[in-house]
C-alpha cells in the first residue's frame, strides 16, 4: 500500500512545461528561448520531489528500481523529474546518467518495453493522459541517452530512435498527446543537432525529412518549433544538405518547399502566430539556398509576403530576425522588393 501511495503522490506532482521538455537540448535561437520563458512560465506550488536523488548512489539505485513493476511508474517520474531539474545546474550528473541509462542491465530493454505498451495503446485507440505523460518520462530519459556523446551513437545503433515515428506520427483527440509528440520529436533533434555526418545520414535515410514536414502540417505550435530545428539541423550539414538537393530526392525537396509555404501562408492569416515559426521558416530557405538547386527552387518557390514587407511589423520586433531576412533577400536577388524604406525602419527600430 505505501509503494501504491508513492505512486500516486507522484503522478499528482505538477508537470513540467512541455516547452523545457521539448527545447532545453536544442542550440535554441534566441527567439525560442524567450518565447520559452513568456508562453510557458513555471507553475505555482510544490516543486517535484526528488528526495530519493540526495544521496550519491540514489541514481544507479533509482535505475535499478525501473526492473520492479510495482515501482516502476514512480522511479520513471523521479528519474525524468531529477533530468529536468538538474540538466544546467549539474551538467556533470545529467551526461553521467545518460551513460548509467544505457548500460545498466535491462534498462534499455525496460523502457523500449514501455514504448511497446504505449503501441498496444495506439492499436486499441485508448492512450490516456496518464500513458501519454508516462511516455513523456520515457521520452525524457532518451532525451539524456540522445545527448550523451558516447552513447549517442550506440542509441542509433539500437534502433529505438527508429521506433518513435509511430509516436510522432500517431494522431488523437487527447489534447495532451500533442505535447507528447514534441517531445518524441525533440529527441531525433537533439540527435540531429550534434552535428555529427553519420547521424545526418541515418536521419535521411530513416524518412526523418518527410516525418517532419508531416508532423510540422498537422502538429501544434512547439511540435511545428521541433520539427523545423530538425530541418534545419540536417540542412547545416554539407551531405545533408546535398542528400535532400541531389535530382534523385527531389520529392524531399519539393515537400519541404510546401510545408514551408503553407506555414508562411498560416502565419499570414493568423493574428496570434508565433514570430518564432516565421523566424525559423526564413532559416530554413535561407539554408536551402546554399545548393545551387535548393536556391533555384527558393527563387521560384519563396512567398510573397516574405520578400514584398508583409511581415514588416513583426520583423521589427525582432533584430535577429531582421538581418536573417535581409541576407536571404539579397541571396535571392529580391531585396528591392522589399522596400529601402522599410528595411531603414527595421534596422533603426
Amino acid at each position: 500500500m505505501e509503494e501504491e501511495a508513492e505512486i500516486q503522490e507522484n503522478h499528482d506532482l505538477p508537470e513540467f512545461s512541455w516547452e523545457e521538455r521539448s527545447l532545453h537540448l536544442l542550440q535554441n535561437s534566441r527567439l525560442d528561448k524567450d518565447f520559452a520563458k513568456l508562453k510557458c512560465p513555471r507553475k505555482g506550488g510544490k516543486k517535484h520531489r526528488v528526495r530519493c536523488m540526495s544521496k550519491p548512489m540514489a541514481i544507479p539505485e533509482v535505475i535499478l528500481e525501473l526492473q520492479e513493476p510495482i515501482v516502476r511508474e514512480s522511479a520513471l517520474r523521479c528519474l525524468s523529474t531529477f533530468l529536468l531539474e538538474k540538466r544546467t545546474e549539474d551538467p556533470e550528473n545529467y551526461y553521467r546518467t545518460g551513460h548509467l541509462l544505457f548500460h545498466s542491465c535491462c534498462t534499455m530493454a525496460i523502457l523500449l518495453q514501455e514504448l511497446l505498451s504505449f503501441f498496444r495503446m495506439i492499436g486499441d485507440q485508448n492512450p490516456s493522459v496518464r500513458s501519454s505523460k508516462r511516455l513523456a518520462n520515457v521520452l525524457t530519459l532518451f532525451q539524456c541517452i540522445a545527448a550523451n556523446r558516447e552513447t549517442r551513437l550506440r542509441f542509433i545503433d539500437t534502433c529505438v530512435p527508429n521506433l518513435l515515428q509511430p509516436v510522432i506520427l500517431y494522431q488523437t483527440p487527447l489534447e495532451v498527446f500533442e505535447n507528447v509528440r514534441a517531445v518524441a520529436l525533440s529527441v531525433i533533434a537533439i540527435l540531429c543537432q550534434a552535428g555529427d555526418p553519420t547521424i545526418i545520414q541515418w536521419a535521411v535515410k530513416s524518412n526523418m525529412v518527410e516525418i517532419c514536414c508531416t508532423s510540422i502540417a498537422m502538429g501544434n505550435e512547439l511540435t511545428k518549433v521541433v520539427g523545423m530545428h530538425i530541418l534545419e539541423a540536417i540542412m547545416q550539414d554539407e551531405s545533408g544538405l546535398r542528400y535532400i538537393c541531389s535530382p534523385m530526392s527531389d520529392h524531399l525537396l519539393q515537400k519541404m518547399m510546401t510545408t514551408w509555404e503553407h506555414l508562411v501562408n498560416l502565419l499570414a492569416v493568423d493574428d496570434d502566430f508565433s514570430p518564432r515559426l516565421l523566424f525559423h521558416s526564413i532559416r530554413c530557405y535561407f539554408l536551402a539556398c546554399c545548393d545551387v538547386r535548393g536556391l533555384s527552387l527558393v527563387k521560384e518557390k519563396l512567398p510573397k509576403t516574405i520578400s514584398n514587407g508583409f511581415f514588416l511589423d513583426i520583423v521589427g520586433d525582432f533584430p535577429l530576425m531582421g538581418d536573417l531576412l535581409q541576407e536571404l533577400l539579397l541571396t535571392v536577388d529580391k531585396i528591392y522588393d522589399f522596400l529601402p524604406d522599410n528595411l531603414d525602419d527595421v534596422y533603426d527600430h
